[in-house]
């Protein structure tokens, strides 16, 4: 399984301009998923995906995309994700399973890059203190913000205890999804409330997408949907913003959990993927 199914030319590892590495593992969650089906069903929808990107005008893969076998963890581990990418200086993305993989991911790129901020994309805030009360994932955001300054953007759902942390914790921001809307509830073309954060943040910049921060009218085949979120042209734009202002190193997608009529969503990530990449490399 190969992304895209290129021709062996455009997916060498040495000449490669970007690096796909799947990680499938299962851990405790909120509730149960096939997050670590995830990453297998956007590979096998990427065989569908045109070349041509007609939003850049440009066709992506001509860059190169080395895509390594799916990496099966019976627990997520720094060390073993650290072996995997610390020769790697192409553009990464992380194709995930739970949001839990992200922190192990941060930690192993610690050892590559002195200073990156990171900026989740998540209907949750995900700020909880403690694994063992709503799984690793509740945790990701305060995990990761201990070292990192780190803005939460697409927020919908958190607790009163989140409200206070962020009072307390300088490192974190969050953008809720209210704020990405006008009173009218068209969404800001400008931008504005992104801009402004991102002067906040560190040159290079680590980006993971939980799924769940699109509207679950769009994205239902996740662990913990949430109404009211973002849509596809709305979540490219916030994007394309951050890869021109930023040196973006690295990106996730992650909380991908394929059970029912997937098909339709897991070929719109793995398009997400692809426009990503168009969105570094031009």
């Amino acid at each position: 399984m190969k992304f895209m199914k290129l021709p062996k030319e455009f997916c060498l590892k040495e000449t490669a301009k970007t690096y796909i590495l799947p990680i499938s593992y299962i851990s405790k969650t909120t509730t149960p998923t096939k997050a670590n089906k995830g990453p297998e069903k956007i590979i096998e929808a990427s065989y569908e995906l045109e070349y041509y990107d007609e939003e850049l005008d440009v066709e992506p893969y001509e860059k190169g995309i080395f895509q390594e076998d799916i990496l099966f963890l019976e627990k997520i581990s720094e060390k073993v994700i650290y072996e995997k990418i610390k020769d790697v200086n192409q553009f990464l993305i992380v194709l995930g399973s739970d949001h839990s993989t992200t922190p192990s991911i941060v930690k192993a790129l610690e050892k590559k890059h002195k200073d990156f901020g990171v900026i989740i994309f998540d209907a949750h805030s995900d700020l909880r203190e403690s694994e063992e009360e709503l799984g690793e994932h509740a945790c990701v955001s305060r995990k990761v913000s201990e070292k990192h300054k780190t803005l939460v953007c697409g927020v919908r759902s958190m607790d009163v205890y989140d409200k206070e942390y962020l009072k307390e914790n300088k490192n974190i921001q969050i953008i809720k999804m209210k704020e990405l809307y006008r009173k009218d509830n068209i969404y800001l073309e400008e931008l504005q409330q992104l801009k402004e954060q991102l002067k906040k943040l560190p040159k290079k910049i680590y980006i993971s997408i939980d799924v769940d921060v699109f509207d679950c009218s769009f994205i239902r085949n996740t662990g913990t949907p949430e109404p009211g979120g973002l849509f596809w042209q709305q979540l490219n734009n916030l994007l394309k913003t951050i890869f021109k202002e930023k040196e973006v190193i690295a990106v996730d997608v992650v909380e991908f959990s394929p059970k029912e009529n997937y098909f339709s969503e897991s070929y719109s990530l793995a398009k997400l993927v692809y426009k990503m990449i168009g969105y570094k490399h031009y």
